[in-house]
């Protein structure tokens, strides 16, 4: 089933390159560079799962994946942590802020479409 995402990562070469597998999958993909604007995008494009890098300039993925999982009007919103900091990392921070999955950017070509589906097969009180 196809998903709208949302894909916050301020590399230009790894959003279009996870844009494109994504959209060969079947998804809509919106994309931003920072997650600057993420809830308006969100709430108006209704988005179902938002991919957020943990390292960015303007405010870490995490700290963003907090806010959004704090949000009531977001309460079903799936969110997916990408980077490329070693997987027991990702998988604390994703524990800590209420992420549903992590994906490394070194898996990412192999395991990120999987992922997504996983995500939204899930009910959000399981995820």
């Amino acid at each position: 089933m196809p998903a709208r995402i949302l894909l916050i990562d301020d590399d230009d070469i790894t959003r279009e390159l996870l844009s494109s597998l994504l959209v060969a999958a079947g998804h809509r993909v919106w994309e931003l560079p920072s997650p600057i604007g993420a809830t308006r995008t969100i709430l108006s494009e209704r988005i179902e799962i938002v991919i957020l890098d943990i390292f960015m300039p303007q405010m870490d993925g995490d700290k963003s994946a907090k806010m959004l999982r704090e949000n009531p009007r977001l309460h079903d919103l799936g969110i997916i942590l990408i980077s490329s900091c070693e997987e027991e990392r990702l998988r604390s921070l994703a524990d800590r802020v209420g992420a549903d999955a992590v994906v490394s950017k070194a898996e990412a070509r192999a395991k990120l479409v999987h992922v997504v589906s996983r995500v939204m097969r899930a009910p959000r009180s399981t995820r």
